[in-house]
């Protein structure tokens, strides 16, 4: 399923839909219904598993992509969203048990809020996509294994109990660098309507 490079455009993006990544982003969509519904229905040490195993994938589809030249447009919207979803996701359940302080939660989620918020108004301006940033991948995969390690203090398995221990800071240093990483795209953003590079394409945080 690997595209050649001269099948590619000249930005090295495609517009294909069936990769890969896309597959591996979408299969990590489709899970959130799963691990939730354990999640929620006493089924905790199977729901982690699953929500690992997903969390995994954000890394193996980036590097795929980049690999063997399968990095596309709709794969730049369907990977930060699974992302988001993800996270938000089990960061609600978390705060319903109890492992999870809502003030935290509301860091991360709100931040989500913002963005989200702010999309329309780029889009109507016609900003160009903004590439996620270093910062903000980081903090992504901050965020990603401090939820998974929190989830697992809520299991049987072994070591659970230091699951909070790992947790916490984890989200805490992902939850500082996701705002930075949203101060970083709302400068760029401002950068580039102060200078006219707008265009068609969209707005990608």
């Amino acid at each position: 399923m690997s595209l050649s490079a001269s099948a590619l455009p000249e930005d090295g993006v495609s517009s294909r839909i069936l990769t890969v990544p896309n597959v591996l982003s979408l299969l990590r969509l489709l899970t959130v219904p799963v691990f939730l519904w354990l999640f929620t229905h006493g089924e905790e040490n199977v729901a982690v598993v699953i929500y690992a195993a997903g969390a995994c994938t954000d890394f193996f589809d980036g590097y795929v992509a980049r690999r063997f030249n399968q990095v596309s447009e709709f794969g730049k919207l369907l990977d930060p969203l699974s992302d988001r979803v993800y996270i938000v996701s089990l960061a609600i359940v978390l705060v319903v048990r109890g492992t999870l302080p809502f003030w935290l939660a509301a860091a991360v989620i709100g931040r989500d809020v913002l963005i989200l918020g702010a999309l329309p108004l780029l889009a109507k301006k016609g900003v160009m996509r903004i590439p996620v940033n270093f910062t903000g991948k980081t903090a992504t995969a901050c965020l990603l294994f401090g939820f998974t390690c929190l989830a697992w203090s809520e299991t049987t398995f072994v070591a659970a109990a230091a699951g909070d221990e790992l947790g916490f800071p984890l989200v805490g240093v992902g939850a500082v660098l996701y705002w930075a990483a949203g101060a970083m795209y709302a400068r760029e953003a401002m950068r580039r309507m102060a200078v006219g590079e707008v265009g068609d394409r969209g707005v990608m945080l």
